[in-house]
This record gives structure tokens, C-alpha cells and sequence, in this order.
């Protein structure tokens, strides 16, 4: 190799590194507002078995947001449309099925069982608009991906 080839392999490695730093950085997590943050730790608090308490303590920050915050909402919204009280998912096994946008908006898809066809599951994407200053959730928008009935 020529030191024209080793220079072109280190600008070629070295643009890997720079976009792939950047794609990473693009994808880090938003942080809970400290009301948010509030909120999340009090329900974990709240768990009495120690490992329990420990594994979902370390469960990301989209999870934890959308389990904590954005789920009571969800089952409300949820049942409206035909769901069973407690069948449904606010993600799937796809990357990044829970995104953090920011402290006031969680985004993601989920699937949620009808209860009128038990064996139908139906999907969706799902947003959680929150209030920062109080951890509240403003709305919940449900968009299925199919058909409903």
C-alpha cells in the first residue's frame, strides 16, 4: 500500500466514525422533566420487591415514560375503540417501537386485542402529548393501521 491508500483508508474510517457518532447522538433518549421524573420514581418506589424494584428502575427512559405516564391514558383511549380493558401493547418487537421526542412527546405503535374478536389484534401508532411542568397527560392520538370494524 501507498501512503495515498492509507490516507484514503483513515479519511474513509474516519467518516464512519463521524457519521455513525452522529446517527448514535440522533438517536439518545430525551430525559423526563423533573416532574416527569417525579412521577416515574414514585410509582417505582412504590415496588416492594427489591429485584423487581431494581429491573425496572433500569428499563429505558421511552419504557419507563410511556408504562408510568402515557398508559392509563392509553387503556381510556384504547376501550373507546373496542379494546379489551387489559390486551393491548404500547410497543412492538421492532426497534424503536418507543421513541422520546422530547419531555412533552412520546411516540410509538402498539397493537391492542378487540373485544368483540378476542382472536383480532389490531395496530396502531400512538402519540402522548405531556405536560412538562406536571408530568400529566394532555392527549393520547391512537391512528390504527388497518381497517377497524
Amino acid at each position: 500500500m501507498t501512503i495515498r491508500d492509507y490516507l484514503f483508508a483513515g479519511s474513509c474510517l474516519l467518516i464512519v466514525v463521524l457519521f455513525g457518532h452522529a446517527d448514535a447522538s440522533a438517536r439518545q433518549e430525551s430525559i423526563p422533566s423533573p416532574a416527569e421524573q417525579k412521577l416515574i420514581s414514585r410509582q417505582i418506589a412504590s415496588i416492594r420487591d427489591p429485584r423487581e424494584r431494581n429491573a425496572v428502575a433500569t428499563q429505558g427512559t421511552a419504557w419507563l415514560m410511556t408504562t408510568y405516564l402515557c398508559q392509563p391514558a392509553a387503556r381510556h383511549e384504547l376501550v373507546k375503540r373496542g379494546s379489551s380493558n387489559n390486551r393491548f401493547f404500547l410497543q412492538d418487537d421492532r426497534p424503536e417501537s418507543q421513541v422520546v421526542v422530547n419531555a412533552s412527546l412520546i411516540r410509538g405503535r402498539g397493537q391492542y386485542q378487540r373485544k368483540a374478536s378476542p382472536i383480532e389484534w389490531v395496530s396502531f401508532t400512538w402519540e402522548c402529548h405531556l405536560d412538562p411542568s406536571t408530568g400529566k397527560v394532555l392527549g393520547f392520538d391512537v391512528r390504527t393501521n388497518t381497517h377497524e370494524k
